[in-house]
């Protein structure tokens, strides 16, 4: 046995010994870290969907594209180790547990049968569905179950020992099973029996295929491979093949057929693929390392290969062999070039020219010892940085040496470095050395090398053997500076420079196109054909399609904003396309449409160079090449042909979508208008290539983009939104826009119509009452503000007639008798013109009903002024006023203080006042208070007098018309009396 091992361990080895130089195909591994519940994947299943079911340890897992879900036993779930996975034919998911039966899942809920329902065993291996039965294979037999009414029968074969059901298979319309180590049998199902009818076969077999009319048995360490027809009636076993134990064999779209295996207790295992009857060992190709592969399953539609582990969890490989991955250990490729039928590809540590007939590598220490041969031999001046060269180190050793860029011209490979520049043919021998120094170089029409310095200028070459070569010092405005690339096209030779832009060199000489105002951009990286146009990328990622071929013109502008990455590293083209290689993948662009390819499709970062060869785009990374199928990447139809809704969440609350919609429309309430809509598109190749944008109406704009498939709508309005979708498959650059759902949100009852009719007739004759009633009202308020209106004017009236009393007339004329017979005409004169002013004054009052405080003060004055004459002058009289106060901007009430100061000279004066005196001020009391005070030191109020204060028919009027003018009386007039004077204070309200 030990032999035995051995010498399938040396066959393993031979077989996966071309690891070392096969291509890897695109692979993505999930596990515990990122989506699985658990690493060991008992079974596949891609369902009818396109969606695959995955089997674990602990919950069974539904992927949708990139979204992972988990059932567990909290969600109905028998029991969390699934071992089996089938489709009914309505669709419903079926998972074997091992201890716990069945469970089927309708898409919403889970239901589970067990031996109490008629199962034969609960530990269930595998599951088979055949027309509307679903075949039950367990520890010990086989059950079979209408999956339209859920009726079990079950059967075991006659024998002592567990039957253990490993696979079942189909062959002309009947149902077979095989088990471990007690032989297989044929199902048949007879009305409401069941029978398990032996076949030969009576050995071990881990798993049974069926490919056309031939069988795949798996059996101890090694596969058989068998006709049908014979297998079914002959006990003969076939020759072994292979040198492992299989588990699971799935068969591609285009008849690749691949196995999983487990040695279990042998150093064998893995992902195998059966070729001329053998086990090619896939696991560097797949980049699946691990040795107890036990599942597979294999979607048509997207060409995917889903791989299950015991031991690491899921992987999924791209079989179609569009993107491939060539490694080669330790190097990464710098560039490409091809001449003739001659590929070269420049490593960092070696060329290598590969034809069809043979392939020469050359390396850094043969580069070396041409230099140094060079040197050893020289019989020209070697350049030096003093003549403006970007000087050698000679010293540099072999492992030091930095390749820049390979070039062709004529029937010669041009391979710049650090330790100078070097000619070779196309079987790799030195055709000519230069010791010259120079990151880019490149070629005039007529063949002559163009070496361009950084910081001292360019030289063109007329002869590279002797070393003659004309100079354009980098002072001149024509000569390009710091050059990052350069391109040669037809009678152009284009430099691009990182600083000062676009020159070119033509009919003997350079031209910059920044300095001679053709093109104002300055900092500029890469450049390819494109055409007859050329494509230039700047430093911040833009990329301008340019028409150079009379007048110079930018065709297009390419945002960086629409490329995937931030940073350019090369541009190519094809068949129309522009290939722009980047820091996260490629893009393809061509009249308006982009398509992505990054690490998705398995690109890994840096991509360094590339090269289009026919078809295929071979792209130079770190430790390897790429080869891709640009015919798949530009002719790929449209991937997407379905947006289904998955979940509807409303005002936070998830709702079943058959429980709100009918006849494909969701009615909803005016308060049910918060939604969180989730949907899905059919299965799809590169799922997290989709941009998703949504409106609500078709004349509503699109959203903005999002990643992610889902919408949220906040505090819809009443209306009827009929929700669009629209995607970019940035894998194929093509939209799909689609329908998803119809939303009737219906407004509150009081905005409908059998709500809002009654309402506004009921409000109308409720308006109606109620402008009869204020009608009504207004009529008797009018009526009463006449009157009211009639006793302001009466109070005016006596507040008039009261301040011209006749008292103060005829003391007045008095006054003017006096002087005419004393013969004081002058006096007399000015007494009369003061009285007339007054007069004219009270009469301009007594119409308005507020004045400003200036002209209060100055019908004050006149009023004392005439009162005073009377009194020969003898009373003293005093304005004191604020100078707070603004007197120009304040306004009062009129015709209310005079009648008070008219008391003072009436009553407060007797002959027994010696020094009378009369003070009014005017001062702020506090915010929007005004108070003025008429104070004497006259003799006081006495009750007894007739003519007292209080008695006062002016100060009656006065009081009245503070009432009238909505004051407090009590608070707005304040009077104060002793036998040394009298205070009068009234308070005045600003804000009136």
């Amino acid at each position: 046995m030990r032999s035995f091992n051995i010498t399938r361990f040396l066959i393993l080895l031979i077989l996966c010994s071309h690891i070392l130089w096969s291509q890897k195909y695109p692979s993505t591994h999930f596990s515990t870290l990122d989506k699985l519940p658990n690493n060991t994947i008992r079974a596949l299943l891609v369902d009818s969907s396109g969606f695959l079911w995955i089997g674990t340890d602990n919950g069974l897992v539904k992927k949708e594209n990139n979204v992972f879900t988990s059932f567990f036993e909290e969600n109905g779930l028998a029991m969390n180790n699934t071992w089996a996975i089938a489709e009914d034919i309505n669709n419903n998911i079926w998972a074997g547990s091992y201890g716990a039966g069945l469970s089927i899942y309708d898409g919403t809920n889970f239901w589970n049968l067990n031996k109490d329902d008629g199962l034969i065993n609960n530990e269930i291996t595998k599951l088979h569905q055949h027309n509307n039965l679903m075949y039950v294979g367990s520890s010990d037999g086989v059950s079979v179950i209408d999956v339209d009414n859920l009726k079990i029968i079950s059967a075991k074969p006659n024998i002592k020992q567990p039957y253990r059901v490993t696979s079942f298979f189909e062959y002309k319309g009947e149902v077979y099973c095989t088990s471990y180590n007690t032989g297989a049998h044929q199902v048949v199902v007879k009305g409401d029996s069941l029978q398990l009818v032996p076949l030969a076969d009576k050995s071990i077999n881990y798993f049974s295929f069926i490919d056309g009319d031939t069988i795949y048995n798996s059996r101890k360490e090694y596969f058989t491979k068998t006709p049908l027809t014979k297998y079914l009636k002959d006990s003969t076993l076939q020759h072994g093949l292979g040198a492992s134990m299989i588990w699971d064999y799935v068969k591609t779209g285009d008849d690749r057929i691949f196995a999983a295996a487990w040695g279990i207790y042998s150093n064998d295992g893995g992902v195998y693929e059966i070729v001329n009857n053998e086990l090619s060992c896939m696991k560097s190709e797949f980049d699946i390392p691990s040795r107890e592969v036990i599942s597979l399953a294999y979607n048509d539609e997207l060409q995917r290969l889903y791989v299950g582990t015991r031991d690491s969890g899921l992987y999924e490989v791209d079989v179609t062999g569009n993107i491939l991955f060539t490694p080669v250990s330790g190097k990464t490729i710098i560039d490409f070039a091809q001449l003739n039928d001659i590929d070269a590809t420049l490593y960092n540590a070696s060329l290598s020219l590969k034809s069809k007939h043979q392939q020469i590598e050359v390396s850094t220490s043969q580069f070396k010892n041409w230099e140094e041969k060079y040197l050893h031999k020289k019989h020209l001046p070697l350049p030096k940085k003093g003549d403006n060269f970007y000087e050698l180190d000679y010293k540099t050793p072999a492992e030091d040496i930095k390749f820049y860029d390979i070039k062709t011209d004529g029937s010669s490979f041009w391979i710049n470095s650090n330790v100078g520049l070097y000619v070779l043919d196309t079987i790799g021998k030195l055709k000519q050395y230069l010791p010259i120094h120079s990151e880019e170089i490149n070629f005039t029409s007529t063949g002559n090398l163009i070496e361009t310095n950084p910081y001292g200028g360019v030289r063109i070459f007329d002869d590279i053997a002797s070393f003659k070569y004309k100079y354009y010092a980098d002072t001149l405005a024509t000569t390009p500076t710091m050059v990052v690339n350069s391109l040669k096209k037809g009678e152009k030779t284009y430099f691009l420079s990182v600083f000062s832009g676009l020159y070119t060199w033509e009919e003997d000489g350079f031209k910059s196109y920044l300095k001679d105002s053709i093109w104002d951009e300055e900092k500029l990286r890469h450049i390819t054909p494109l055409g007859s146009h050329l494509a230039i990328s700047n430093e911040f990622g833009d990329i301008f399609i340019v028409d150079d071929s009379a007048d110079f013109k930018v065709v297009n502008k390419i945002s960086r904003s629409h490329i995937n990455g931030n940073t350019i590293n090369f541009l190519n083209q094809y068949r129309g396309y522009l290939i722009i290689g980047t820091d996260k993948g490629l893009t393809l662009y061509k009249d308006g449409k982009y398509i992505i390819t990054d690490k998705e499709h398995g690109l890994k970062t840096p991509l360094k160079a590339a090269v289009v060869d026919g078809k295929y785009l071979y792209v130079g990374s770190e430790g390897g090449r790429y080869d891709i199928n640009l015919d798949f990447l530009i002719n790929c139809k449209d991937r997407l042909q379905s947006i289904n809704l998955t979940s509807i969440s409303i005002n936070g609350e998830e709702i079943a979508p058959e429980d709100i919609f009918k006849n494909g429309k969701a009615i909803l309430d005016h308060d049910d208008n918060t939604l969180l809509i989730k949907y899905n598109t059919n299965q799809h190749r590169y799922p997290n290539k989709m941009l998703y944008q949504y409106r609500i109406n078709p004349q509503r704009d699109w959203s903005t983009v999002s990643s992610q498939p889902e919408i949220y709508l906040a505090y819809l309005p009443p209306a009827n939104y009929e929700l669009e979708v629209k995607i970019l498959d940035q894998s194929t650059g093509i939209y799909f826009q689609d329908k998803l759902i119809s939303i009737q949100i219906n407004p509150p009852f009081w905005k409908r119509w059998w709500f809002i009719i009654p309402a506004i007739l009921l409000i109308a004759s409720i308006i109606y009452l109620i402008y009869r009633r204020e009608l009504h009202k207004n009529r008797e308020f009018e009526a009463e503000k006449r009157m009211i209106l009639k006793r302001v004017e009466e109070t005016k009236m006596e507040a008039l007639l009261a301040q011209m009393n006749p008292h103060f007339i005829f003391n007045a004329m008095n006054s003017i008798q006096n002087y005419i017979i004393d013969s004081d005409i002058d006096n007399a004169s000015i007494f009369l013109s003061d009285f007339s002013k007054l007069i004219r004054i009270n009469l301009d009052h007594c119409t308005r009903a507020h004045i400003l405080l200036i002209e209060e003060i100055e019908y004050l004055k006149a009023f004392v002024r005439v009162e005073n004459t009377r009194f020969n002058e003898k009373v003293n009289i005093d304005f004191r006023i604020d100078p707070t106060i603004d007197i120009y901007d304040v306004e009062i009430p009129s015709m209310i203080i005079q009648p008070f100061v008219e008391n003072v000279f009436v009553h407060a004066f007797p002959p027994c006042v010696a020094q009378p005196q009369l003070t009014i001020t005017f001062s702020m009391a506090e915010a929007c208070k005004l108070q003025c005070t008429i104070a004497d030191n006259g003799v006081g109020i006495s009750t007894n007098t007739n003519g007292s204060l209080h008695k006062s028919k002016g100060i009656k009027l006065v009081k009245e018309r503070l009432k009238l003018l909505d004051y407090d009386v009590g608070k707005a007039l304040s009077i104060t009396s002793n036998k040394k004077g009298t205070a009068v204070t009234i308070t005045f309200s600003l804000e009136r």
